[in-house]
């Protein structure tokens, strides 16, 4: 199969694609002019909690089945015909596979005697033929026999995994400002992939945003022991110890009976922006900060940036707010 056919299929292209065919019929079946609004139900297959797992689609209902369900998780299509040995060892593999993985795809078998055009707009010379998409588009594809063990492998390249669905749930929850659920999320993202560092800074950095410090402290330290630390870890390190050093020092109440006692003293107000930050206290912290990159690029400017930069990491790049620093920032000093 030619890649490029398969993605000019699936993209509902009205040309034709590189063999020099054209797909009139299926460019109406892609782009929905021949749809109909048949529900899951009302096609063959089986169904877990509501959702399809294994589907005998039709001319009818294919894009419902496959462009339209990948968007929402992987669809497997299989391309078949009765008289095809090896596609009848495939087939029960890939339904093992569909129904012990509870939805985390769907199997939609194509008959290729019964839907020759569908065979056609997506290259198909032989079978079995096994084509993955994920967002609309093919991910994957293979062609022959496979047993059950290289099935899994190939799945795995394109499932999500669990621990990258908790990741996923994580960020969106970051993004969403709901930050103690991210951290539950990234809690279980780390637990069931340790040897994932992404996972175990975010948890890290979300800790520390929820002023956990402690057990933000003991992932880092942990992280360390491999002998090297990520950049985003190692600010975060410098963050735990600059808390450390500010409540030592009276924390932002001491900070700022400095500034009152000398307004201006630049240094003092970088002491009490950065106080503001460690108090987890971002917007004040980062308005004073910008204030200081404005009057004194040069000098304390520069370590304002520099102080600002680690408080964005601190609120991680899901964040809105610091997002908008970010872009704040840019334009402040350049």
């Amino acid at each position: 199969m030619r890649e490029t056919a398969v993605k000019e299929a699936v993209r509902a292209e009205q040309t034709a694609d590189q063999c020099g065919r054209e797909f009139r019929t299926v460019g109406g079946l892609l782009d929905g002019t021949l749809i109909s609004t048949a529900s899951p139900t009302e096609r063959t297959g089986i169904m877990n909690a509501g959702k399809p797992v294994i589907i005998n689609t039709t001319m009818e209902t294919f894009r419902q089945d496959v462009i339209q369900q990948s968007q929402e998780r992987p669809v497997v299509v299989d391309f078949w015909a009765e008289w095809c040995g090896p596609c009848r060892q495939l087939m029960p593999l890939l339904e093992k596979l569909a129904t012990e993985m509870q939805g985390a795809f769907c199997l939609v078998k194509v008959n290729v005697d019964q839907l020759p055009e569908i065979a056609g707009a997506f290259g198909v010379q032989s079978i079995p033929f096994v084509v993955a998409m994920s967002g609309g588009q093919p991910v994957s594809h293979f062609a022959g026999l496979k047993q059950e063990a290289q099935l899994r492998a190939w799945l795995q390249e394109f499932l999500p995994s669990p621990a990258g669905e908790a990741w996923e749930r994580g960020q969106q929850c970051e993004s969403e400002g709901r930050v103690a659920d991210a951290e539950v999320e990234y809690r279980k993202a780390a637990e069931l992939q340790p040897d994932e560092a992404t996972f175990r800074i975010a948890h890290a950095r979300v800790l520390l945003e929820l002023n956990r410090d402690q057990e933000s402290r003991e992932i880092l330290e942990e992280l360390q022991k491999r002998g090297y630390l990520e950049p985003e870890a190692q600010v975060l390190l410098e963050q735990l110890e600059l808390r450390s050093q500010v409540e030592d020092s009276g924390g932002v109440t001491a900070a700022r009976k400095a500034v009152e006692a000398a307004p201006g003293d630049l240094t003092a107000k970088l002491q009490l922006a950065e106080a503001l930050g460690a108090d987890s206290r971002f917007e004040e912290a980062c308005e004073l900060l910008l204030e200081l990159v404005r009057q004194d690029r040069g000098g304390v400017g520069v370590q304002a940036k520099e102080a600002m930069v680690g408080l964005l990491t601190v609120m991680g790049p899901k964040s809105k707010m610091a997002s908008d620093y970010r872009r704040r920032l840019a334009t402040a000093f350049y």
